[in-house]
């Protein structure tokens, strides 16, 4: 209590016989009794465990890590507990790293946080950062955003209309009415030029987007029967209506399953592109990276909250390691960020030790990013050398210098696959084949000597970071994030695909 009392604005305003003034239903204080060796319990049931931590961290250290998906919680922290320099620094993150890319993250935080906040003060201090976003979003008509149809509504008109912002950005468009299984209200498309643009949901699978391609184009010609009741004549109108808009979907990412029982009785596939697709499903996963524009995801998530390397122009990158990790929309939780918890092997031992499975992303001084994955833990080991066995980590170059795709090179010497050094920060292989040193953001001590125990395309004339020895300008380590701890990483010893549950089935239109 004694830490709190100075920087918390709950706590100073206390009056007699309070501890702290927390305007919140269901949270409460419970003071120690004096000279008891009990704490003083605050309960906050509406607060997040592991981000109460990052509090604490930041009221004890003035260390402070902020990720795009939870800024707003700890903005609605720092009001609640009257931490003004706290709420200050979340602001100052949103206005500092506002883009294109994780508007959408932004908007669909500090929407939930709005909606679900039974206060009248943290609703009113919600209310300014999604004016911020909203108006951000408002000011890029070229940009194709996901926005709640009734989203003025909801924040009682703070904002510009739903509509208004609509008309700036698809002037003219056409637009059809969509009803789905998961909400009560309607969704909405809207076609323009070479864009579809849906509105309703932030993060729209593209066989939603099929759906309403297809309610479109049989609302157009009139159609209201189910596929398999459909005349000829009802199907040749259909397809009509659809040959315009067709290139618009990226079949390709559409689910085996879905693209069998929804879009090939349409007949609206031609043949050529139906069995491209079924040659697509079949690929490995490790060759499945492609420039080709109908491969890349309609929108992209962060897969990876707070990173500083894999952000902007990079996030598409999340996408290429998660296939290679063998579940495509695994979320990862940040453990370790060199230039946050300090470049020193110490450090990283001490936030990566016994956690597991890493991935490490690493920035090379010229903008390289390579980097590695372990299932398998940084520990003690008995073992000569300190070598730990993995028969699934892997090393990769995402962005080659020559150009070239996205490159991964597997493990071939399986028992000399990660090496626990104290005096060293990561190290895969024997070779080793990447090493990162302490301290790598002040010397050239890191190396890599690929290929040694590990290998791949083109590794003989490659090198990770564009030199023999090399300088990194920051490093991060993610691990699976909780809540998907218990997905099955990468591929199976066998080299198959995971079994992934398929995507929920919907009453074809």
């Amino acid at each position: 209590m004694e830490v709190f009392a100075p920087v918390c604005k709950s706590f100073k305003t206390a009056k007699r016989g309070e501890v702290c003034r927390i305007p919140i239903p269901g949270c409460t204080v419970s003071p120690a009794a004096p000279g008891a060796a009990t704490p003083t319990v605050i309960r906050l049931p509406h607060i997040n465990a592991e981000l109460f931590r990052q509090f604490i961290l930041y009221v004890y250290t003035a260390k402070l890590m902020l990720q795009d998906y939870r800024v707003f919680e700890m903005l609605t922290l720092a009001q609640d507990m009257g931490v003004l320099e706290l709420r200050a620094a979340c602001e100052d993150h949103v206005i500092s790293t506002l883009s294109v890319d994780n508007a959408c993250t932004f908007l669909t935080a500090v929407m939930d946080i709005h909606e679900k906040a039974g206060n009248p003060k943290v609703q009113k201090v919600m209310v300014q950062p999604i004016n911020l976003i909203f108006r951000y979003l408002q000011n890029r008509s070229r940009v194709q955003v996901w926005l709640y149809e009734n989203i003025s509504l909801r924040i009682e008109g703070h904002i510009v209309g739903f509509d208004e912002y609509m008309n700036l950005v698809l002037d003219d468009a056409e637009e059809v009415y969509v009803k789905t299984r998961h909400r009560k209200n309607l969704g909405r498309i809207m076609l323009k030029g070479d864009n579809i643009t849906l509105i309703q949901n932030f993060c729209l699978e593209e066989e939603e987007v099929w759906r309403c391609v297809l309610a479109w184009a049989k609302y157009q010609a009139g159609v209201t029967q189910p596929t398999a009741h459909w005349t000829e004549e009802e199907r040749a109108r259909v397809c009509q209506h659809l040959s315009g808009v067709m290139g618009h979907v990226r079949l390709l990412l559409i689910d085996s399953q879905v693209f069998a029982e929804e879009v090939e009785p349409t007949g609206a596939v031609p043949m050529e592109l139906s069995l491209e697709r079924y040659r697509y499903a079949a690929l490995h996963p490790n060759k499945l990276v492609d420039n080709d524009k109908r491969l890349q995801p309609r929108l992209t998530v962060n897969m990876f909250p707070g990173s500083q390397i894999l952000r902007n122009d990079k996030l598409a990158l999340q996408g290429i390691l998660n296939s290679w990790y063998g579940v495509p929309k695994q979320s990862w939780r940040l453990v370790y960020r060199a230039s946050t918890h300090g470049y020193s092997s110490s450090a990283f031992h001490r936030y990566c030790d016994g956690v597991a499975p890493c991935m490490v992303i690493a920035l090379g001084a010229h903008g390289e990013i390579s980097g590695g994955f372990t299932d398998v833990a940084w520990a003690k080991t008995s073992r000569k050398g300190g070598y730990v066995h993995s028969e699934r980590a892997f090393l990769f170059m995402l962005n080659p210098a020559n150009g070239e795709q996205p490159v991964k090179f597997d493990i071939v010497k399986k028992p000399y696959a990660i090496c626990y050094h104290t005096d060293c920060g990561p190290i895969f292989g024997a070779g080793a084949d990447l090493l990162i040193s302490g301290n790598c953001n002040v010397n050239t001590d890191s190396y890599s000597n690929l290929p040694h125990s590990y290998d791949g395309p083109h590794a003989p004339h490659l090198t990770l970071f564009g030199d023999y020895n090399f300088m990194v300008s920051d490093y991060e380590v993610y691990t699976v994030a909780a809540t998907q701890a218990h997905n099955n990483p990468i591929l199976p010893s066998n080299g198959q695909a995971p079994n992934v549950p398929s995507k929920v089935k919907y009453d074809r239109y």
